[in-house]
């Protein structure tokens, strides 16, 4: 991956202190083509994109004003411009991992239903009755011998077949019954998860998702289990909270934990067609904004406690750690029951996220996947849903050691069943009685004000600096997918 960093320069004249010293090896370690020489001083600290060839969308670079996030003609129009035209993530593919097993997928005014059928195929429908239009299931997920409508009692088999039409005498015209059988929906499993797409005529999925694919699958998150399942409702566009996890310009200001184990300034972006974006940001390290700590921090401590590191040993050599965690879990993955051997030495310190269009995410770090999807509410364009769910590689049987190396607290142990998924709202998470953990929560705080404040004569559009490509990028694409 090419390096994008433009670093500090410093003057070296006189004794450095020994953090000083230890900032400017963290420069000339992480930084290829740019040396670190005298010269002056100065906090910027930018980035260049990689952008993979043919990524900038059709339509070219748009605008993005306050009336994409306000106005309920643009929700109405994204049903039938952006919403069936692309793939989106469903659900996890564990909950129709046996015959009979189905879930409902509810985005905005359309619902779909996923069943795993007797043919031991995973096919998707869209949840209504073909005798007047009613929704066949309206519990979130299950097993069932057959789908059976509750209003007349329409019959359907688990493929979509309708089997049974209750007085079917009375109906003097006839039934067609393979013409009134469930509408398919196209259905694609990848990555442990089930994407639909309601346009024939869209790319296929290998086409849409593209060179995603190898960046993600090696992560093996169709072997994860799903730990945790949570849906905040929030009081702004569902483009407002996805915007928000699309750039990094933010986190020094509402999220000043991040910066005692990851180094967001240096983070890397990748630009992808069909207006998915990626970011890679360095962890167990520190911002290199701030002076380098003598010793580990307090969250660093308790991270490298977990997996077996003395953190005495790095006083004075912090920014050792993220190379000797890396070779750590190399050299136990196997004692602990973990795998790792398809993961990269970065891969096994750092976060990597990859924003998927039209609206969902992917973080990645060794044994643990967080998920986040944003689904638009189906009349107010102030309002959303915001999902997330936690994937965690279960250790191997045989492993004689437990251990937590994960960044962010899972919920222990392993469930040993599906969980139930918790529903709350807004004001249940900023009154501390709810939590998806603490970054979502500080996000969830203050997104509902960005919301607000985009209904104000004073604000027209965004301006956007360099640090917020992903989203120019993303919003280019929604652009052109909207006919903008």
């Amino acid at each position: 991956m090419e390096d994008r960093r433009i670093f500090h320069t410093r003057d070296r004249t006189g004794p450095r202190p020994k953090a000083l010293q230890q900032s400017e090896q963290l420069h000339n370690r992480r930084v290829t083509g740019y040396p670190v020489s005298g010269g002056s001083m100065t906090d910027v600290l930018r980035e260049r994109e990689q952008t993979q060839a043919n990524a900038q969308a059709p339509s070219g670079r748009k605008e993005i004003t306050a009336e994409r996030y306000l106005s309920p003609e643009i929700l109405n129009k994204e049903w039938e411009h952006l919403w069936p035209r692309t793939w989106l993530y469903a659900g996890v593919a564990s909950d129709v991992s046996e015959p009979g097993e189905y879930f409902v997928f509810n985005i905005g005014p359309e619902s779909i239903l996923v069943s795993h059928t007797d043919e031991g195929e995973i096919a998707a429908f869209y949840n209504a009755c073909q005798h007047r239009g009613a929704r066949i299931m309206v519990n979130e997920r299950g097993w069932i011998k057959d789908f059976v409508c509750p209003y007349h009692g329409w019959t359907y088999a688990r493929n979509g077949a309708l089997t049974v039409v209750p007085d079917e005498n009375r109906f003097s015209q006839g039934i067609d019954c393979d013409a009134q059988s469930l509408v398919p929906v196209r259905t694609e499993i990848w990555a442990g998860l089930v994407w639909v797409c309601m346009d024939e005529n869209a790319p296929s999925f290998d086409e849409y998702i593209g060179p995603l694919r190898e960046q993600i699958e090696h992560y093996r998150l169709d072997e994860m289990v799903l730990a945790q399942d949570q849906t905040v409702h929030l009081e702004c566009n569902w483009k407002a909270v996805f915007d928000n996890f699309g750039e990094l310009y933010h986190v020094e200001h509402i999220h000043p934990q991040h910066a005692l184990i990851f180094d967001c300034p240096t983070s890397r972006v990748r630009l992808w067609k069909n207006g998915h974006t990626s970011v890679y940001i360095d962890g167990f390290t520190v911002n290199t904004r701030l002076p380098i700590p003598e010793e580990p921090t307090k969250l660093m401590k308790g991270q490298l406690l977990s997996l077996g590191m003395d953190p005495e040993e790095y006083r004075g050599r912090v920014l050792d750690i993220r190379e000797d965690v890396q070779k750590t879990r190399r050299d136990m993955g196997p004692q602990l029951g973990y795998d790792y051997d398809l993961l990269s030495d970065d891969e096994l310190s750092d976060i990597f996220q990859h924003n998927i269009f039209p609206n969902m995410l992917i973080t990645l770090q060794p044994d643990k996947a967080l998920i986040m999807r944003a689904r638009p509410h189906h009349s107010d364009p102030s309002k959303c849903y915001w999902d997330k769910i936690t994937l965690v590689m279960p250790p191997n049987e045989d492993a004689e050691v437990e251990a937590d190396l994960q960044f962010m607290p899972k919920p222990k142990p392993i469930p040993s069943g599906r969980p139930d998924r918790e529903e709350f709202t807004q004001e249940d998470v900023i009154a501390g009685e709810k939590t998806m953990d603490i970054t979502v929560d500080q996000d969830v705080h203050l997104i509902r004000d960005v919301q607000n404040g985009m209904r104000s004569r004073g604000f027209n559009k965004q301006v956007l600096n360099d640090d917020e490509s992903r989203i120019q990028h993303y919003h280019d694409w929604y652009s052109w997918h909207m006919g903008d």
